[in-house]
């Protein structure tokens, strides 16, 4: 996760740069023919689920809190958007009527989009994702045991498919929607748990909302 975090932080401080240098007299007349840089803060909120074919996980979308980072460069009607997230979610559980509660799962995002411009202001977004589990928790409902290792239940990576819009607004300020389709089986445990109640694959649905603010 370090390697991914110093990935992220030179693309950023790299677009930093490029933006500082294209102040420079001279230097200006080259870079406008270069891509634009983007570098901003974001916050929303997530509703997430994990759909099954089983009966182990409740089917709704629970709301959660994100706050992310994003960097980009932008040419024309065309741009590259690269983020990080930090994603918490939350999953009810019950397996076999013996076991009650809910999973608290905390994710590191890391999406790549393309960007093009639909209209001017809005900007339609299409990528991938990577995520990290970075960690897992189980709260149990009741006087229900709790899960043992509930971190053993989550695969620790996993992929997805972005699809999104965003405004890009006066003063700096963008405002967004998207929705995330997990392609990866989120769930690690292959045989029936201890309660008896057979494995069944869990695939991530969230969409997402957000405000951010951009520097440059």
């Amino acid at each position: 996760m370090k390697k991914i975090i110093l990935v992220f932080t030179i693309f950023a401080s790299s677009l930093a740069s490029f933006s500082a240098n294209a102040q420079i007299p001279g230097v200006s007349k080259v870079t406008k023919a270069l891509p634009k840089p983007m570098l901003g803060l974001k916050i929303g909120g997530n509703f997430n689920e994990l759909s099954t074919s089983g009966s182990e996980l409740a089917q709704s979308y629970k709301p959660s809190f994100l706050p992310g980072v994003f960097a980009g460069l932008r040419k024309g009607s065309w741009g590259l958007r690269l983020e990080a997230i930090i994603n918490t979610a939350k999953y009810d559980y019950s397996f076999s009527g013996v076991s009650k509660g809910t999973f608290k799962n905390v994710y590191l995002d890391l999406p790549l989009m393309l960007e093009y411009k639909l209209i001017p202001r809005i900007w339609g977004q299409v990528g991938v994702q990577f995520s990290r589990t970075l960690s897992v928790d189980a709260l149990a409902s009741g006087n229900t045991p709790p899960i043992n290792s509930p971190s053993d239940w989550f695969q620790k990576n996993s992929y997805s498919g972005v699809i999104g819009v965003e405004a890009r607004l006066p003063v700096h300020l963008v405002l967004g929607a998207r929705y995330i389709l997990g392609f990866t089986d989120m769930n690690a445990v292959s045989t029936s748990n201890a309660s008896g109640a057979a494995s069944s694959a869990w695939k991530a649905r969230t969409a997402q909302i957000y405000l951010g603010f951009r520097f440059i």
